[in-house]
Protein backbone atom coordinates (compact mmCIF):
# COMPACT_ATOMS: atom_id res chain seq x y z
CA UNK A 1 0.00 0.00 0.00
CA UNK A 2 1.65 2.87 -1.03
CA UNK A 3 1.15 6.35 1.64
CA UNK A 4 3.23 9.12 0.09
CA UNK A 5 4.41 10.05 -3.99
CA UNK A 6 7.49 12.35 -4.09
CA UNK A 7 9.94 13.34 -6.85
CA UNK A 8 13.71 14.45 -6.54
CA UNK A 9 15.09 15.41 -10.04
CA UNK A 10 13.20 13.34 -12.00
CA UNK A 11 13.39 10.11 -9.49
CA UNK A 12 10.28 8.68 -8.09
CA UNK A 13 10.37 8.44 -4.58
CA UNK A 14 7.39 6.12 -2.40
CA UNK A 15 6.73 6.33 1.19
CA UNK A 16 5.22 2.58 1.51
CA UNK A 17 3.59 0.95 5.14
CA UNK A 18 4.23 -2.28 2.27
CA UNK A 19 6.58 -3.77 0.62
CA UNK A 20 9.07 -1.98 -2.49
CA UNK A 21 7.92 -4.91 -4.62
CA UNK A 22 5.25 -3.14 -6.87
CA UNK A 23 7.48 -0.20 -7.56
CA UNK A 24 8.55 0.30 -11.01
CA UNK A 25 12.15 0.17 -12.12
CA UNK A 26 14.41 3.06 -11.05
CA UNK A 27 12.49 4.45 -8.18
CA UNK A 28 13.06 4.33 -4.74
CA UNK A 29 10.87 3.08 -1.77
CA UNK A 30 10.94 4.00 1.65
CA UNK A 31 9.74 1.37 3.64
CA UNK A 32 8.14 1.10 7.04
CA UNK A 33 9.64 -1.66 9.53
CA UNK A 34 6.98 -2.90 11.66
CA UNK A 35 4.73 -0.52 10.98
CA UNK A 36 7.19 2.70 11.46
CA UNK A 37 7.43 1.12 15.01
CA UNK A 38 10.71 -0.15 14.49
CA UNK A 39 11.93 2.55 12.11
CA UNK A 40 12.43 3.15 8.44
CA UNK A 41 14.65 1.39 5.34
CA UNK A 42 15.23 2.86 2.18
CA UNK A 43 15.35 0.13 -1.06
CA UNK A 44 15.71 1.08 -4.83
CA UNK A 45 14.22 -0.96 -7.71
CA UNK A 46 16.81 -1.38 -10.52
CA UNK A 47 16.09 -0.54 -14.46
CA UNK A 48 15.58 -4.41 -14.74
CA UNK A 49 12.87 -4.40 -11.69
CA UNK A 50 14.83 -6.38 -8.99
CA UNK A 51 15.31 -4.66 -5.90
CA UNK A 52 17.63 -3.40 -3.65
CA UNK A 53 17.09 -2.67 0.05
CA UNK A 54 19.62 -0.04 1.20
CA UNK A 55 18.49 0.08 4.86
CA UNK A 56 21.30 -3.48 5.95
CA UNK A 57 23.10 0.17 7.05
CA UNK A 58 20.88 2.84 7.10
CA UNK A 59 17.49 2.41 9.16
CA UNK A 60 15.99 6.10 10.17
CA UNK A 61 13.26 6.94 13.02
CA UNK A 62 10.81 9.17 10.86
CA UNK A 63 10.25 8.59 7.09
CA UNK A 64 11.29 12.06 6.68
CA UNK A 65 14.86 11.64 7.47
CA UNK A 66 14.88 8.90 5.20
CA UNK A 67 13.20 11.02 2.67
CA UNK A 68 15.85 13.62 2.82
CA UNK A 69 18.82 10.94 2.77
CA UNK A 70 16.82 9.23 -0.24
CA UNK A 71 16.67 12.88 -2.12
CA UNK A 72 21.04 13.07 -0.96
CA UNK A 73 21.54 9.24 -2.80
CA UNK A 74 19.78 11.15 -5.68
CA UNK A 75 21.74 13.78 -6.21
CA UNK A 76 25.02 12.20 -6.68
CA UNK A 77 23.49 9.33 -8.93
CA UNK A 78 24.91 10.40 -12.33
CA UNK A 79 22.22 11.87 -14.62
Amino acid sequence: MLKRYHTHLGRDIFVTSGSARELAPGSFGICAIGGGAEGWSISHIGPSGRGQDLGEEYFFATPEDALEFTKELIEMLPG
